[in-house]
């Protein structure tokens, strides 16, 4: 009776601590939570169109990626819908550039780029009105 007692506190004790450490992590400025050398010179920068700006379907989108060494770290979305992506290499950055899908017409959606580099990964994405 004592050790399944004592089981359940450890297991209540596990989840716990497990929902503290991922609400931690929604303060990470999308770095997952690390905290080095890396994750501190990477990110994803100058994006266009700019945050809850209006644009057109099929609209070429970009944005610059510091910090990664081989673009294909990198992984975008436009409301979950995956996006192919151009990268040209400009020495300390990708400049990667898209086309929203031509398929989303009045409504607003999420552009999503994820790194996915093993060291440091992140998330960041922003919102754009897309018009009919």
């Amino acid at each position: 009776m004592k050790k399944l007692i004592l089981i359940t506190i450890l297991a209540a004790s596990f989840f716990n601590s497990h929902n503290v450490l991922a609400a931690m992590d929604h303060g990470s400025n999308g770095n997952k939570g690390r905290n080095n050398a890396a994750c501190k010179s990477q990110g994803v920068v100058h994006m266009k169109p700019k945050h809850l700006e209006e644009v057109l379907a099929g609209s070429e989108f970009s944005f610059w990626v510091k910090g990664v060494k081989n673009p294909s770290e990198v992984k975008v979305t436009v409301k979950n819908i995956p996006v192919t992506m151009t990268a040209e290499d400009k020495d300390t950055f990708f400049l990667f550039k898209g086309k929203l899908p031509k398929t989303l017409i009045g409504t607003a959606a999420r552009i999503k780029v994820e790194v996915l580099s093993r060291k440091c990964p992140s998330e960041k994405g922003w919102l754009v009105k897309i018009s009919e």
